[in-house]
């Protein structure tokens, strides 16, 4: 993958993350669980079989920033591809799909590490969804 590749989807991926959040933000009903959300996050996005895009999401005291690189101190490790974690986000795929299916590369479509201290941390990974998906749209009432 070439350097310019790999800065186009760092720059859409951080898009797409900061647009949820800001998205979230929009329903009061979603603030508390934001800013209460605290982790450490690398995501391995898998581009081709034997490579992946390392990518950084800290949340911290309800700021969410979204890095280049895998971070030396962790709470939680993901890797799936690019196109897996957008219908993720979307909704279109669940936590349970994400966990049983595999992907393109014969991979899980979703799948995770301890953090650097060991820890599995399961509770961040269940919180993960509520974070990154999208919420589903109610038809306005007639």
């Amino acid at each position: 993958m070439e350097d310019s590749e790999k800065e186009n989807l760092f720059i859409t991926f951080k898009g797409v993350i900061e647009s949820i959040i800001l998205d979230k933000r929009r329903n009061p009903k979603n603030d508390k669980m934001l800013d209460n959300f605290q982790a450490k996050l690398n995501m391995g996005l898998q581009t081709e079989e034997d490579f992946y895009l390392w990518v950084n999401l800290t949340a911290e005291k309800g700021k969410y920033t979204l890095g280049k690189g895998k971070l030396e101190d962790y709470d939680l490790e993901i890797m799936a591809t690019p196109e897996d974690l957008m219908g993720f986000s979307s909704g279109e795929n669940s936590t349970l799909h994400m966990m049983l299916k595999k992907n393109k590369y014969g991979f899980k479509k979703l799948r995770y590490d301890k953090s650097s201290d060991g820890k599995r941390n399961f509770g961040i990974l269940l919180k993960l969804p509520k974070i990154l998906v999208l919420d589903k749209l109610k038809p306005p009432k007639k």
